[in-house]
């Protein structure tokens, strides 16, 4: 059987469509809880389950056997139970299943079982039997283009707006998450509308003008504008680092801008205008070979500051003056590392 796309099962749980199993993987363990909580409510509607229709297990400390006999026995109170094991692929004993996984039902009877885990290693027999038997749903990182999609969702479930912006310094947060932005946008919703209140919570506390002037000032090649901003942050690790996280996301956007241009061609996702009007701005400053120094400079930061814990401000003083240097990376190597 095919993997399956999160949003097809989606569908089928709105039209009251049931499977009998389903195998849950991936990194992106939002994902994974929101797909759970409909087939949970498919399962018992808006009725709250309860110990004899609902039986959660951990896979490190269940066996094959145990959730064997928990599927094959019925509700003592009647109607689907369901059963949920989390960390399923290291389930003792987990080959033991193959059996039943062979000769499972096609259509729900007294039960659904729900297998979520970490990952899908198609080489195993386990892992043949599940995708013969199971809808095997992938839940791994959101691209690039579906980020703000989800940044709506999340916003809306929360019944935040949020900004360009804002919408824009959530997209470039690196690493990226479902969890990470939900929890910025819980400290938005917390605040509410006032403008100063939300400048100072969302990443990690720095002035959001603050921080994307000092953006701004990097990528435009304008030397006094980012020393004027840096000291907002240099002496703080625990704010440098997701400020870098929206440099480098913010700097993947450029490139890919300029090979756009190089090649006469068009991206095939449809960028926000209000990144798109920055990155036109900032295009006009840089060529790739310079880029890719810049590339290097953030790259010796995040090094630095990971392995080192070091104080950031002559990091940050060298990125900003080799980036603001105009000509040649040839040139500038011999001002600037004699």
């Amino acid at each position: 059987m095919p993997k399956i796309e999160a949003k097809i099962i989606q569908k089928e749980l709105d039209s009251g469509k049931l499977r009998p199993i389903y195998y849950i993987y991936g990194s992106e363990r939002m994902k994974s809880r929101e797909l759970l909580k409909r087939i949970q409510k498919a399962v018992h509607g808006d009725d709250p389950p309860n110990d004899f229709n609902y039986e959660k297990w951990d896979g490190s400390d269940a066996s094959a056997e145990t959730i064997l006999d928990s599927v094959q026995s019925f509700s003592m109170m009647g109607g689907t139970k369901l059963i949920v094991v989390r960390n399923a692929d290291e389930m003792d004993r987990f080959d033991s299943m193959i059996p039943y996984l062979k000769n499972a039902p096609t259509e729900v009877d007294s039960s659904v079982l729900v297998l979520v885990a970490k990952g899908f290693d198609a080489r195993k027999k386990i892992s043949k039997a599940i995708d013969a038997a199971a809808a095997v749903i992938q839940c791994n990182e959101v691209s690039d283009q579906d980020r703000e999609p989800w940044i709506d969702y999340l916003a809306k479930r929360r019944g935040v707006v949020v900004t360009a912006e804002e919408r824009m310094t959530l997209r470039g947060l690196d690493p990226w998450s479902l969890e990470l932005v939900d929890s910025e946008l819980s400290k938005l919703e917390l605040v509410g509308e006032d403008p100063i209140l939300r400048t100072e919570v969302l990443l990690s506390g720095v002035d959001s003008q603050a921080r994307d002037e000092f953006i701004d000032g990097l990528f435009i090649r304008n030397r006094e504008k980012s020393l004027k901003h840096v000291h907002h942050f240099h002496q703080d690790i625990d704010v440098q680092l997701p400020i870098l996280g929206l440099i480098s996301w913010n700097l993947r956007q450029l490139k890919l801008m300029l090979i756009e241009k190089e090649t006469r061609t068009r991206s095939t996702e449809r960028r926000n205008p209000y990144l798109a009007s920055k990155l036109d701005r900032w295009a006009r400053a840089w060529t790739m070979e310079d880029l890719q120094d810049f590339e290097q400079g953030l790259f010796d930061i995040d090094f630095a500051l990971k392995n080192t814990r070091a104080i950031g401000e002559g990091l940050w003083m060298n990125l900003i003056i080799d980036s603001t240097s105009r000509g040649t990376a040839r040139e500038r190597s011999g001002i600037h590392r004699k």
